[in-house]
Order: structure tokens, then C-alpha cells, then sequence
């Protein structure tokens, strides 16, 4: 259950470190109102994106060792991808890489229920 908290956590600081580097209005307005304007330059931001992403991938990895089904970590591997690499070619790019960030840490969250329920 640690785990998952990590992994929601890291995708959570992923999404957040892209929806800024992708410019989101409401977002920027809110960090700058808040005092955190440094935040919106993108060499602060696209270290911090790689390393939520990593961590999100790291924390895939581990998590579907436990159930032998790495399918979701090769999803999340090309999310990542698409994540980072989306933010120089198109926002959609970017956006579907988070996408499939959150799709893959979906599935692999319900992979471990169920080898979770088929071993009790």
C-alpha cells in the first residue's frame, strides 16, 4: 500500500511538472500568485519532470515484479517517453504520454489486487 501512495505521488509531481511546462494559464497564475514564479522556468521544470518520471517508472518496475507482469512498466516506459520528448514536438504528444503514465500505473495497481485475492 506504500507503494501505491509513492507511485500516485510521483505521477501527481509528473503531471504537475508537465502541466506547467506546457504553460496551463490557471496553473501559472496560481504559482505566481503564490509567490512560486521561479517554478515556471523550464530549466528547473524539465529536471523536476524527469525525475518524477523516473521515480514513476522506478516505482513500476518494483511493483510489477511482485505480479511477473511488466506490461504495465513497458507502457509506462513509453509514456515516459512521449511525456518528456512530447514537450518539443506537441503538447498532445505530452499529453498522451501522461496519459499513458496513468493508465499504466492503473493497471498495474489492479494487477496487484488481483494477485493480491488469487493468493489469500
Amino acid at each position: 500500500m506504500k507503494d501505491l501512495f509513492k507511485q500516485l505521488g510521483s505521477l501527481l509531481g509528473a503531471l504537475f511538472a508537465a502541466a506547467c511546462c506546457l504553460g496551463l494559464p490557471l496553473l501559472l497564475s496560481a504559482l505566481s500568485a503564490a509567490g512560486l514564479g521561479f517554478l515556471i522556468h523550464d530549466a528547473i521544470l524539465i529536471p523536476l519532470l524527469l525525475a518524477f518520471v523516473g521515480l514513476n517508472l522506478w516505482l513500476l518496475w518494483r511493483a510489477t515484479g511482485g505480479h511477473a507482469d511488466r506490461r504495465p512498466f513497458r507502457l509506462g516506459v513509453i509514456g515516459g517517453v512521449l511525456a518528456v520528448v512530447g514537450l518539443y514536438i506537441h503538447p498532445l504528444v505530452a499529453t498522451l504520454g501522461l496519459l499513458l503514465l496513468v493508465v499504466a500505473s492503473g493497471w498495474d495497481f489492479f494487477n496487484g489486487r488481483r494477485a493480491r485475492s488469487c493468493v489469500t
